[in-house]
């Protein structure tokens, strides 16, 4: 391999190109599409169903003889609780989770070791042919080993919206499931009851005691009742203390009036205080009672007088006269005189007033002093004597407590004794025994033949998805989806998956054109050489990763299409070590060729040759040459071809085996990848893929070629609308020659 395909230059690439190297290149594994994978494999998925089918009635029957099972249960009800032994129906539980608590709480005790060994120890279950195969050598039975069994195999379930449960057990002989299911329900009903008695005797035990310390608490407590009356003298002291209460009650009434009184001193003296201080003027009270004073009223009347005779002058001599004015000034002196004197009178009058109050105050604090000492000397006679009669009631009141506490205890112990000789007091009781059963329980065939006809096909279908998860080959468009840098520009399906069975695919477009293999072939035409007449690029490098990819049927195609087109094609042959455009275009394969153009031995217009269809071809010729393409000669010889013709199609070795493969693609305008479907490895192609975008090259895009059993899968509906808009077309119109053949305006099949 040359240099340039070991390792990619470090150059940027050309712009607008994606990123060069075989890593740019890679991306995630493509996605599995399971119904494409069902579509493909469903007669082997039916086949392996079928073998499912007959699979599973051979282990039915085979069940039957080597491995039955009979099942049977013993059905349980957990009895309503009795909240009181007098109640004729007890309390059910109606929440579900409660229930379903409750019945596996008793499903473990059912199933606990002490039961299950004092079951396996009854005669009956020793009888049976479950327990002989617990016998040890010297015929002793084995009983750890049956016990251990017993947990692993008895089961257990709840009947939904009931207050049943069951105890299930399976067994590969009839006889032995009720034998041995009767006898654990019989052992567990016993051990519980033997339990409840046990608890009763408990319960009742400690009632009875407590009943004895009560009745010695109620005949001590009598006798210091008894003791406490005759030695106080309670009944005298109650009569007395009644007095004692009613003198105490009358001393708190004159001791609140007395108070209340004083409050009401005190309040006239503050009033009278702040009267003397000119902080309050004196009410109309005060001032009535001083204009009552004898010497205030002689000043009334004086001053009564005066204002007759200054009246009288006035009206004698008028307002001005000397004698009306001083007469009005002896009036006007008199007042004065009163005011002073009423202002005299009120202050001795408040002065006697709050003396007064003062006095009374004082009065009244010696007479609260007094009475606080009665009462209080009181009180403590009547604390004294309350103490003695409340010791005494307490007393009474503890018996009374003592006696009722020992009522309800005797209620208590008549209930305990109730309930134990009522038999629906118990909690859980058999109500369907084990019944021997019928039928085997295992094998049943409608469950065992669907479930191993289906475990069968779905280990099928796990070793086909696995062996799609694991297969690393190219096998549909969609696996090169994930091809950085690289497009999907068609796909040549498989010769035979072509309903119009052209009879070859090299000229498939020039001698079968109504052919899907036809139109897959124009289609990658278009795809390939629109770009090309856009971009202006001539030379076209085919290139494969492994020998019989298909390039040479590629070139000889897109040759024609090119010619239908109208343009001038010259097809190429590079692969110098096993060239097949000779024998395909039906020139001579002696002639010389491009080896013996680049070395010198023959001119160009020599050495193309006109071949089938009319296309020139240049074929690889027969001298060695590897090492002249890295020396110019070949892009000479590509300039000479490009300024002749329109396109050049140029078949390459393939780049896995030789390694000019490369130095071709470097030389060319532009390559487009042929992938061999079902053959090249995905890693391989993502490779290749690099490599090409390393180089000058114009990656156009892959070609998948030959997929298998397109036509059972998406690919199907393309084709069958490809085949009769074809077969319409030839049914209302004569079919056009080979040359007249238009490009196609779609892109590349459905993938």
């Amino acid at each position: 391999m040359s240099s340039s395909q070991a390792q990619p230059p470090s150059a940027s690439p050309a712009p607008g190109r994606p990123a060069s190297g075989p890593r740019a290149a890679s991306r995630s594994a493509p996605s599995i599409d399971p119904l494409r994978v069902v579509r493909q494999h469903w007669l082997a998925f039916s086949v392996w169903l079928a073998a499912g089918v007959v699979f599973g009635v051979t282990v039915h029957f085979a069940a039957v003889f080597l491995y039955p099972l009979y099942t049977s249960f013993v059905a349980f009800e957990l009895r309503p609780q009795l909240a009181q032994a007098t109640e004729i129906v007890g309390q059910d539980v109606t929440q579900e989770e409660t229930v379903a608590r409750l019945a596996q709480t008793e499903v473990e005790r059912m199933r606990s070791r002490e039961v299950l060994l004092r079951a396996v120890e009854k005669r009956d279950v020793r009888n049976t042919e479950w327990a002989k195969q617990y016998l040890d050598d010297d015929g002793r039975f084995i009983v750890d080993e049956a016990v251990e069994d017993l947990e692993e195999e008895l089961r257990a379930g709840h009947q939904r919206g009931t207050n049943l449960f069951r105890l299930n057990w399976s067994a590969h002989v009839a006889a032995d499931v009720p034998v041995v299911l009767n006898t654990i329900s019989t052992v567990y009903l016993e051990s519980r009851r033997t339990t409840e008695d046990a608890r009763y005797n408990q319960t009742k035990g400690v009632f009875t005691r407590q009943r004895d310390s009560l009745d010695d608490q109620i005949l001590k407590l009598k006798d210091d009742i008894r003791r406490q009356i005759i030695e106080k003298r309670l009944p005298a002291f109650e009569e007395n203390a009644m007095q004692s209460q009613r003198a105490l009650e009358e001393i708190g009434k004159r001791i609140t009036e007395a108070r209340q009184e004083k409050s009401l001193e005190e309040s006239r003296r503050t009033q009278t205080d702040a009267k003397l201080k000119g902080q309050l003027e004196p009410s109309e009270e005060d001032i009535r009672r001083a204009e009552q004073d004898p010497a205030m009223m002689q000043l009334n009347r004086d001053i009564n007088d005066l204002q007759i005779r200054r009246d009288m002058l006035r009206n004698r001599f008028g307002p001005d006269h000397p004698e009306s004015t001083a007469a009005e000034h002896v009036l006007s002196a008199a007042k004065e005189q009163r005011a002073s004197a009423l202002s005299e009178l009120i202050r001795r009058d408040l002065m006697a007033m709050f003396k007064s109050t003062s006095d009374s105050v004082q009065g009244l604090e010696k007479l609260l002093q007094d009475m606080a000492t009665d009462f209080a000397d009181e009180s403590r006679r009547i604390e004294a004597m309350a103490a003695e009669v409340a010791e005494l009631e307490t007393m009474k009141e503890r018996l009374k407590s003592l006696q009722a506490e020992r009522a309800d205890v005797n209620k208590l112990i008549g209930e305990l004794d109730l309930v134990r000789v009522r038999e629906d007091a118990r909690r859980v009781e058999v109500v369907q025994p084990a019944i021997t059963p019928r039928e085997m329980s295992f094998p049943k065939p409608q469950i065992v033949i669907p479930g191993v006809a289906l475990l069968t096909l779905a280990i099928a279908v796990a070793l086909v998805f696995a062996r799609e998860i694991l297969d690393q080959r190219v096998r549909y468009t969609s696996d090169l989806a994930g091809l950085q840098g690289a497009t999907v520009i068609g796909m040549v399906p498989e010769i035979a998956d072509d309903p119009s069975s052209p009879k070859r695919a090299e000229f498939v477009v020039s001698e079968a054109p109504a052919s899907i293999l036809a139109e897959s072939m124009r289609h990658i035409a278009f795809e390939v050489l629109k770009p090309m007449s856009e971009r202006g690029l001539r030379s076209l490098a085919v290139v494969a990763a492994m020998p019989d990819s298909g390039t040479t049927t590629l070139i000889t195609n897109l040759a024609s299409s090119a010619a239908a087109m109208g343009r001038r094609p010259v097809v190429v042959g590079a692969n110098f070590r096993r060239s097949r455009l000779e024998d395909v275009f039906g020139v001579d394969r002696s002639a010389p060729g491009l080896s013996d153009v680049l070395a010198g031995h023959a001119s160009l217009a020599r050495a193309v040759q006109i071949g089938a269809g009319g296309i020139a071809v240049l074929g690889a010729g027969a001298t060695p040459v590897i090492e002249l393409l890295s020396k110019g000669a070949l892009e000479q010889v590509l300039s000479e071809l490009k300024s002749s013709y329109d396109v050049v199609l140029i078949d390459t070795p393939p780049s896995v085996i030789a390694a000019e493969t490369m130095e071709i693609v470097d030389h060319s305008d532009a390559t487009i990848l042929c992938v061999r479907a079902f053959r090249d490895q995905r890693g391989l192609v993502a490779r290749l893929v690099g490599l090409i975008l390393a180089h000058r090259s114009a990656l156009l895009g892959v070609v998948l070629n030959r997929p298998q059993q397109t036509a059972g899968g998406y690919y199907k509906r393309n084709f069958e609308m490809m085949a009769k808009y074809a077969k319409d077309a030839a049914s209302t119109a004569a079919p056009a020659p080979a040359s007249a053949v238009a490009a196609p305006a779609g892109g590349a099949p459905d993938a």
